[in-house]
């Protein structure tokens, strides 16, 4: 072999003068059959091979060729803010390989629909507001339960939590999110409807087969269940920590007979030494208190700057006899 036929094959080895083909097979080759995957190779190889088939005017190719480079882009950086620019890639292309596969291919209208789901997720994870996640992840859902039991394709390569192999049991997980959140967005105006979208999330978490939600919203069930009346105003307030809260107090055995013999609520002493007190009446309670503490402070300062500056006036003053002296 001469010198010549030696650098070609270096070149090809390097991807240069690959005709556009060629460089869509080495995706695969040096990138998405590789065992463990290169993704990122692949989408670059993908990229590639695109601008190749531009300048051969095979514009079908060059499109399916984007298709393929925008989504293992996205398997690679795991990045979801770029799931528009996937969905928007695959937009013009009918059917493209399955990823993972060179010979096996898919319809890209269930790829889309599952790419649209994440992203309403992905949304609803960046929003501060539990009326915006409510939203964001019942569209997510609805566009799951529309795929049925199809298998998910993309959900499980982002390493997403939740259940990532079919989309049904992911339209259960997103459904009891948006019913945890619209719990969330409620509980401060309706403690009972609160409670009724929890016992709805609880119910989906379930059919989502997931282990960790679970508890989590059981425990926030029985504090938003939980009541109790005020030891101050007699009010029965429902929601621990949320609409009363155990404060300290002095209590003895005789409270407890003493609530007995009057027939009244033994939930306002359950805990030795605290009684159960509302928002309302805590929060004027305290609030009172900072108030007659910082008229205190307001108060002992006055009292003692004067008395502060005449020391130092007279610290000033030994401090000059000193320096004369």
């Amino acid at each position: 072999m001469g010198f010549l036929d030696k650098m070609k094959g270096l070149g090809k080895e390097m991807g240069i003068g690959l005709s556009a083909q060629e460089q869509y097979r080495r995706a695969y080759e040096k990138g998405v059959l590789l065992q463990p995957p290169d993704y990122s190779s692949a989408a670059k190889h993908f990229a590639t091979a695109s601008e190749k088939f531009l300048e051969e005017g095979n514009q079908s190719m060059a499109q399916h060729a984007q298709a393929n480079a925008a989504l293992y882009g996205l398997i690679s950086s795991r990045d979801h803010s770029g799931i528009s620019e996937v969905i928007q890639a695959l937009e013009p292309v009918a059917d493209i390989e399955r990823i993972g596969s060179q010979d096996e291919t898919i319809q890209t209208a269930p790829l889309i629909a599952e790419l649209t789901a994440l992203q309403y997720e992905h949304q609803a994870e960046l929003s501060d507001s539990n009326a915006n996640k409510k939203a964001e992840y019942a569209k997510a859902a609805d566009g799951f339960m529309k795929l049925g039991t199809s298998p998910l394709q993309v959900a499980e390569r982002l390493q997403l939590k939740g259940p990532v192999d079919k989309a049904m049991l992911r339209a259960f997980y997103c459904g009891a999110l948006s019913d945890y959140y619209s719990a969330l967005s409620v509980v401060m105006a309706s403690p009972t409807q609160a409670h009724d979208f929890l016992q709805k999330a609880a119910a989906e978490f379930r059919q989502a087969m997931v282990t960790d939600w679970p508890k989590t919203v059981d425990d926030y069930i029985k504090q938003v269940s939980s009541k109790s009346h005020c030891w101050m105003c007699g009010r029965e307030m429902q929601g621990r920590d949320l609409f009363y809260r155990y404060y300290p107090a002095r209590t003895e055995e005789f409270h407890t007979h003493l609530l007995e013999s009057s027939n009244e609520d033994l939930r306002m002493i359950d805990t030795p030494g605290n009684v159960t007190v509302c928002t309302v009446c805590g929060s004027a309670i305290e609030n009172q208190a900072d108030r007659y503490a910082t008229m205190r402070a307001n108060e002992v300062r006055e009292w003692v700057t004067p008395i502060l500056q005449a020391h130092n006036e007279r610290l000033r003053a030994l401090e000059s006899m000193a320096h004369r002296h």
